[in-house]
């Protein structure tokens, strides 16, 4: 016999925000043929000390991986050339670079036992018409990947929705 638990808070509690500015964001599309390759030149950046704020894969169509790096925006540089003498050459069209992008994450007590807390945070962004580029939840966080320009705006709607210390 199961026994399942529901916990649910008009208002959740968070830990408190994470915000970060100046981000660039990586999306590089995987085909299945060339991963290995990737993954060797994906092992070569750690050489590099390229520090991220979140890299994530999600399955995309035709069997494709979409691959997400979050990086500080001084990283680009040094990022560039790694991929014009690797990468490039080879992907054509599979990488795009979004220069200026921002991100808030939080967690909270018991996130990852209880459903709708990324409901609630997109749906008071998507009401407000605040644009996500990328959403990734882990256990007992959040992770909002925004365009330049709107963290700022989307901050005291989340603190609306959500109990921070």
């Amino acid at each position: 016999m199961e026994t399942i638990a529901v916990y649910w808070e008009q208002k959740p509690k968070t830990y408190g925000f994470r915000e970060v500015l100046d981000l660039s964001l990586i999306n590089i599309t995987i085909q299945p043929e060339k991963m290995s390759q990737w993954g060797l030149w994906l092992m070569e950046l750690a050489d590099h000390h390229i520090g991220f704020h979140l890299i994530l894969v999600k399955y995309s169509t035709c069997r494709e991986l979409r691959l997400y790096i979050l990086i500080e925006k001084l990283w680009i540089d040094s990022m560039s050339s790694y991929i014009a003498k690797k990468i490039a050459p080879a992907s054509g069209k599979d990488l795009y670079l979004t220069r200026s992008v921002e991100l808030i994450s939080f967690q909270g007590p018991h996130f990852g036992d209880r459903f709708g807390i990324a409901d609630t945070a997109l749906k008071v962004l998507d009401d407000h018409k605040i644009p996500i580029l990328i959403t990734a939840c882990s256990g007992a966080a959040v992770y909002l990947v925004l365009p330049e320009k709107n963290l700022y705006e989307a901050r005291p709607l989340l603190a609306e929705v959500f109990e921070i210390p």
